[in-house]
C-alpha cells in the first residue's frame, strides 16, 4: 500500500504530466484563421455613365473609389447603366473575377473554388443584356420597359487584390429602391431615374478564406 508521501508525489507526478500535455497542445497546433464577413448595404449608387465614364466601388473598403484611381487595384467592381466590370482582364491591373449562381444570397456560404471569369474584350464576366447577367428586360410587358433584376441571382467574385472572395445582390436598378408593382412604377412619366444601383453585398476580410456567411 502507498504511505501518504507515495500518495502525494504521485498526485504531483500526474499533475505535471498533465500541465506538460496541455502546454505541448497549445503551441503544436496550426492556428486556424478567423473568419471574418461584413455584410453591407449600398443605396443609389449613381451610375449614369456620362461620357463613358464608370462608377468605381470597392468592396474592400465600402467606398466608391475616384476616377483618377481606376487604373489600380484600389476598386473591385464598376458601374455604367446596365454593365457591371470587375477587376481583372482588360477591365483594370487586379486578379479580379466573377461568376453567376442561381442560389439566393443568403444562401451563398461559400465561394467556389473555380469557374470565375474575367472581362475580356469578346465577353464580360457578368454578361450584358436581358436575361444573359443580372437583369431581365421587360420590353412591352408591365412594367414596361423597365430592367428588374434577376430573383435569387447571386454575383460571387474575386477582390482586385486576388486575396478575398465576395458576393453580391442586385436589389435596385432605380432611384430609391421603388416598389416595381406599383402603377406610378409603370407609368415611364412618373418612374423613378434609373442607374441608381442599391445592392448587398458581403466580403470576407480575411485573406484566402471563402466563407460568405
Amino acid at each position: 500500500m502507498f504511505n501518504k508521501y507515495q500518495t502525494s508525489l504521485s498526485l504531483i507526478i500526474v499533475s505535471l504530466a498533465l500541465l506538460v500535455s496541455a502546454c505541448s497542445d497549445s503551441t503544436s497546433g496550426v492556428e486556424e484563421p478567423i473568419s471574418e464577413v461584413e455584410v453591407q448595404k449600398v443605396e443609389d449608387l449613381e451610375a449614369t455613365g456620362e461620357n463613358g465614364e464608370y462608377t468605381f466601388f470597392s468592396l474592400r473598403s465600402g467606398q466608391e473609389v475616384a476616377h483618377g484611381d481606376s487604373a489600380t487595384t484600389e476598386w473591385d467592381v464598376a458601374f455604367n447603366g446596365t454593365t457591371i466590370r470587375f477587376n481583372g482582364g482588360v477591365s483594370g491591373p487586379g486578379d479580379g473575377g466573377a461568376l453567376l449562381l442561381d442560389v439566393p444570397f443568403d444562401e451563398v456560404s461559400t465561394a467556389p473554388t473555380e469557374g470565375y471569369y474575367t472581362d475580356t474584350d469578346d465577353s464580360l464576366a457578368v454578361p450584358t443584356g436581358g436575361g444573359n447577367g443580372w437583369y431581365t428586360y421587360t420590353g412591352r410587358s408591365n412594367p414596361p420597359h423597365a430592367v428588374l433584376p434577376i430573383e435569387d441571382r447571386t454575383i460571387v467574385l474575386e477582390t482586385a487584390d486576388g486575396e478575398h472572395y465576395a458576393k453580391l445582390k442586385i436589389i435596385s436598378y432605380y432611384k430609391g429602391n421603388p416598389d416595381t408593382s406599383t402603377d406610378e412604377f409603370a407609368n415611364l412619366e412618373t418612374r423613378p431615374d434609373s442607374k441608381y444601383y442599391t445592392f448587398r453585398y458581403a466580403v470576407q476580410m480575411t485573406e484566402g478564406l471563402r466563407e460568405l456567411n
